[in-house]
């Protein structure tokens, strides 16, 4: 068993996919395996998965018809041998410390979960957008209580940290019962809160290690603004977190903020999406009937 397993899911990114890889092989912590699944990809970039493969053995590749990045990840986990799980787009990349500093924290506290903030790079512009620096600097430990508490309140990028798949190294058993799903998106908002409820510590170190590029074709480019704020997701925390005698009042007040915002991306869209706007307007109708 290694100590991390680094999952890459990988669809048509032929481009960048080479440095992708080498940012984790050139990691100073070195007891790990990259495990990228070749998504059904049509340009070049199952070549250059058995070309990475051949120059270092410790790339394993996985080719499997496309399916979509989280039968990718479900793949990913189902072959991992580490002991943690680190998710790593095919067109982001690490800085050389991002591993050894996760758990060097996580040696340090003793945490569960550790998690690092990212840093941004606009592909159109070629320039890097920091949100971290030496003088901002800080580490924090949180209960999953403290963490659902609070997460609405933080600032957009931080609570991305929380959010997105990326950037983190979680147990791998903590996957045992958790897949992402195929057939709802964002995926990671119907997941990742499902890991810190199995963790006792969540730590987060406010410093970057992981660099997310911003491409035009990336999902926040193309999807519907409405579908990236599902109100399924956040039906079924509060479902849960009330049955385990959470808190969930920052819940509710984050989904009839999502009520209002789908309110209006689904009106303009017309009659395509008429079902759902109706199901809102009817839970809009119940929250004023009932104050909730």
């Amino acid at each position: 068993m290694v100590e991390t397993s680094v999952i890459i899911p990988a669809y048509n990114v032929s481009a960048y996919l080479e440095k992708c890889v080498t940012s984790v092989l050139e990691q100073t912590r070195g007891d790990f395996e990259v495990i990228v699944v070749n998504d059904g990809s049509t340009d070049s970039t199952p070549r250059i998965c058995e070309q990475l493969r051949e120059k270092d053995k410790r790339v394993r590749v996985i080719h499997k018809p496309n399916g979509g990045v989280s039968s990718a990840r479900n793949m990913g986990i189902q072959v991992a041998t580490g002991e943690y799980v680190f998710f790593l787009d095919g067109d982001d990349w690490l800085p050389k410390n991002c591993l050894s500093d996760l758990h060097a924290l996580r040696e340090k506290t003793q945490a569960d979960i550790v998690i690092g903030n990212y840093c941004h790079f606009e592909n159109s512009s070629n320039k890097f957008i920091f949100f971290t620096s030496d003088e901002t600097y800080y580490e924090r430990t949180f209960t999953p209580q403290e963490l659902f508490r609070e997460s609405y309140s933080l600032t957009v990028n931080f609570r991305n940290c929380f959010i997105n798949p990326t950037g983190k190294i979680v147990p791998k058993r903590y996957f045992d019962h958790i897949l992402y799903p195929q057939d709802l998106a964002p995926e990671d908002d119907y997941t990742t809160w499902k890991l810190y409820l199995l963790a006792d510590k969540i730590d987060f170190m406010n410093k970057w290690i992981y660099v997310y590029r911003m491409n035009d074709e990336s999902l926040v480019h193309t999807a519907n603004p409405s579908d990236l704020l599902p109100l399924k997701s956040i039906e079924q925390r509060i479902a849960v977190l009330s049955m385990i005698g959470m808190d969930i009042t920052q819940e509710i007040e984050a989904y009839r903020k999502r009520m209002a915002f789908r309110d209006g991306t689904l009106l303009k869209s017309g009659t395509k999406n008429l079902e759902a706007y109706r199901e809102v307007q009817w839970m809009k109708q119940i929250f004023e009937k009932y104050s909730v």
